[in-house]
Order: C-alpha cells, then sequence, then structure tokens
C-alpha cells in the first residue's frame, strides 16, 4: 500500500474521531462517534463525510502537529526554534533532508485533506445535492492543493484513493500544474455554491490566490474584488480535544514550548517583536523554552487550544486588490492605508517611492496582517519568482542562532517514502524527487 495516503481513507472508516477537529464557522455539526458502511447514506452519509473531511484539513492546516501553519512560519520569519527535535531544527534552518520524519507527518496529512476533501464533494453531491458544503469540499480541497504549490518544490506526485477503489498512484506534478488543479477545484467550488455568499466567497479568495501564486494579479484582483472587507472563513480549534483538534500554534509555543515568534530573523525577516504592531501580539513569557537556553516569547494572536484560525478572508480581498494597483499604477497605498486605519488603527503609510522599497513595503504588510495563516512561505517565494529578489534578499540567512549557517531551501522536499509509489517507476536511484528546488 502507499505510505503517503491512507488507502481507502472514505467511506470505510470506523472511528470517525477527527471529525470535531475543525469546521467553519459558518456550519456546525455534532461529532459523531462511530460510522459504520451502513451510515453513509442520504443526508446523515453526506454530514459523515463532510465532518470527516473538515478534520482532515484541520489537521493538515492549523492542528495535528503543527501543520502547515506552523512549519511554513518556521521555513520562513514568523517563528524560530526553542525546542529540541533536530528533524524541526532542519526546518527552521532551511536545510531539510528528504528522510525527515516530521516533514513526512505533514506531508501525509496534506495529501490525506485533499483526497479527503475531493472524495467528500463528490459523495455528498450524490447523497445530497445542491447543498452549499459541496463548495466548501471543493474550496478545501483547492486550499490543500495549493499548500503544494505554494510550500513544496516542483514534482509532488498527485495519488488518489476514489470512494469505490484502490489507489490510483500518480506521477510528478510540477508546479504549473497543480496551481492548475488548485484552480479547477476553486472554479468547481464556485459552479456548487448555489445561494450561498459565505462559499461563494470563500471560492474567490482561493481563486485569487491560486492566481496570484501564478503570476495573474489581474486575474487574482478580480476575483477578490467582490469579497466583502468584513468577510472571513475560519477553520475551528478544539479546547482539549485530541491533537488533531487544538491549535497547533498555541499549543507548541504555550504549553510544549518548542516555538517562539521571531524578530528580524536571519537579518531579513520582518521586525514582528521589536515593532510594535497590533496586527502581531506578543509577550515575553519570562522563562526560556523546552531548550532551556532559548528566551521564549509568546504570541498572543491565537490565546488558546480553541482559538481559531483564519483561512481566507477580506483583508486578504483587498491585500491582492493592493497588489495589482501597486504593478499597474493605482492607488495600492490608500488602499494598505484604509485597512490599517479601519481595521488596526494604525498610522497611515508614507509612500517610499524607491519600487522596491515599495514592494517590500507591500509583503510587509501582508506578513502583519497575515500572520500566523500559512502565508509567508508563498509570498517570499513569489519575491524571489515575480520580483526578481535574491533567496538572500528576503529569507533568514547568515549565521543560525542555534550554531552554524542557514541553508538555501525555499521549499519543503518531497519526502524519501514517495519511492514507493508504483507510478514513480525507474527513479529508485534517485534520492531527491523533486523536479526542481527552485521558488
Amino acid at each position: 500500500m502507499n505510505n503517503i495516503i491512507t488507502k481507502r481513507a472514505w467511506p470505510s472508516i470506523v472511528a470517525l474521531v477527527l471529525a470535531g477537529s475543525a469546521c467553519s464557522d459558518l456550519l456546525e455539526v455534532t461529532d459523531p462517534d462511530i460510522v459504520t458502511p451502513a451510515d453513509v447514506v442520504g443526508e446523515k452519509g453526506a454530514e459523515l463525510y463532510w465532518a470527516g473531511a473538515i478534520g482532515l484539513f484541520g489537521g493538515a492546516f492549523s492542528s495535528g502537529n503543527g501543520g502547515m501553519v506552523v512549519y511554513t512560519g518556521m521555513l520562513t520569519d514568523e517563528f524560530h526554534l526553542s525546542g529540541t527535535f533536530p528533524t524541526r531544527n532542519q526546518v527552521d534552518r532551511r536545510e531539510m533532508d528528504v528522510r525527515n520524519g516530521t516533514l513526512l507527518g505533514q506531508y501525509r496529512a496534506l495529501h490525506r485533506a485533499r483526497v479527503g476533501t475531493k472524495n467528500a464533494a463528490e459523495r455528498m453531491a450524490e447523497l445530497l445535492p445542491g447543498d452549499a458544503r459541496i463548495a466548501e469540499m471543493w474550496s478545501l480541497n483547492g486550499f490543500s492543493e495549493l499548500f503544494f504549490a505554494e510550500n513544496y518544490c516542483s514534482g509532488v506526485p498527485f495519488s488518489d484513493t476514489p470512494n469505490e477503489g484502490d489507489i490510483t498512484y500518480g506521477e510528478r506534478q510540477t508546479t504549473e500544474q497543480i496551481l492548475q488543479a488548485a484552480t479547477a477545484s476553486f472554479d468547481a467550488a464556485g459552479g456548487a455554491a448555489s445561494s450561498s455568499e459565505d462559499q461563494r466567497h470563500l471560492a474567490a479568495v482561493g481563486l485569487a490566490r491560486a492566481r496570484l501564486a501564478a503570476g495573474d494579479l489581474a486575474g487574482a484582483a478580480s476575483a477578490a474584488a467582490s469579497v466583502p472587507d468584513d468577510w472571513s472563513y475560519s477553520v475551528r480549534s478544539k479546547q482539549g480535544g485530541t491533537a488533531g483538534q487544538r491549535n497547533a500554534i498555541y499549543e507548541l509555543n504555550h504549553n510544549q514550548r518548542r516555538w517562539s515568534i521571531s524578530d528580524a530573523e536571519g537579518s531579513n525577516g520582518v521586525a514582528f517583536r521589536s515593532q510594535e504592531d497590533s496586527r502581531v501580539p506578543w509577550k515575553d513569557s519570562g522563562r526560556n523554552g523546552f531548550d532551556e537556553e532559548t528566551r521564549l516569547f509568546h504570541q498572543l494572536k491565537y490565546d488558546s487550544e480553541e482559538s481559531d484560525v483564519v483561512l481566507a478572508s477580506g483583508v486578504e480581498a483587498r491585500l491582492i486588490q493592493a497588489e495589482q494597483e501597486l504593478a499597474s499604477g493605482g492607488p495600492w497605498l490608500a488602499t494598505l492605508n484604509t485597512l490599517r486605519t479601519g481595521g488596526a488603527s494604525l498610522p497611515a503609510l508614507a509612500d517610499p517611492s524607491d519600487e522596491d522599497a515599495r514592494v517590500r513595503l507591500l509583503f510587509e504588510e501582508r506578513a502583519r496582517w497575515l500572520f500566523g495563516t500559512a502565508h509567508r512561505l508563498g509570498d517570499l517565494r513569489r519575491m524571489i519568482r515575480q520580483y526578481a529578489f535574491s533567496a538572500n534578499d528576503v529569507f533568514p540567512t547568515g549565521a543560525f542562532f542555534k550554531g552554524g549557517e542557514y541553508g538555501t531551501d525555499v521549499n519543503f522536499p518531497i519526502p524519501f517514502e514517495e519511492h514507493e509509489n508504483e507510478a514513480l517507476t525507474g527513479l529508485e536511484e534517485q534520492t531527491n524527487l523533486c523536479l526542481d528546488r527552485l521558488p
């Protein structure tokens, strides 16, 4: 069996214990206990598919052992290590091995979310046609795909486990192909949204983000334009639940003391602590982290295990529009200042005049508004790919605070275990399965 995707994860689930790990703030469901094949029929069956897929997505995004939120923050300048795991240390210093077991867990979780949301969307269309949650499943499927494009090297294989069938092993996909898949999922979500404005907005922000990653600024701004400023979609967490249900950003920072909030990390990082900003609240814990030598600074954006994590919002939509305006000579600074004065009670920004400085200012605003939401790695890679900065201009670089030097990684590798994928014949001797490690 393929070690990357849980075989026959849907619908042959015996214990659906992850169902309450996360859900949108638009819909709620009572946590189911035991699910048998007889349960997966009609409206009840559709509800079970939806709840299970929501749980899988939450575990890959912001719960579990950290999810995309924590690990993209570690590879960039949001968080730094105050723990002792060597596998996490590799992420923080930008030098990751393909046999990194921690990253294997994250990779598997994201693939499970991708397969689970797709299967749920297809099965729900059969069991409960017209339900707006079908659109939600397609959107979360699109975000799962988008995270592979934004955060991983080119070449991630997409295998599938259909609702009625065995594993279909997949070939490696380029980043462009993965973005196309994400775009198709968001298009499907928009088509299935029916009369639900919330689901239309979720699909629109996802589509805008996918277009942004592809370099289509005009298309991204067009998709984002209809989303209201005050709209948001959050992935929920659960107080006192399992590790797959709790907010991992809070859990690993406050409870386990494994991560600390960074400040101008590696000379290029944003000054998240030294420049006071209401969008990135923090405090000195008064103690060291788990390693007993690194000062522990608590992030306060998420103040408990049940803090919800925003996946998409009207604020992000305005930031996308501001980026397109900067590129086209539009009122980008006014758009940013409207957000600052209205949404965060911050003073207006001044135009730095220099083009590179303008780009840096816009991306710093994105870093602060979208802190701790799994946007930063995709943004730093875009600064290289779309704005001609070098990796040493934007990623943490130089001396690593735990010894040695920062490495050169700008994305996550494909785990070595993917060699078990039967579609990747002829690559047995190739340790690194990435097509490339470019931004």
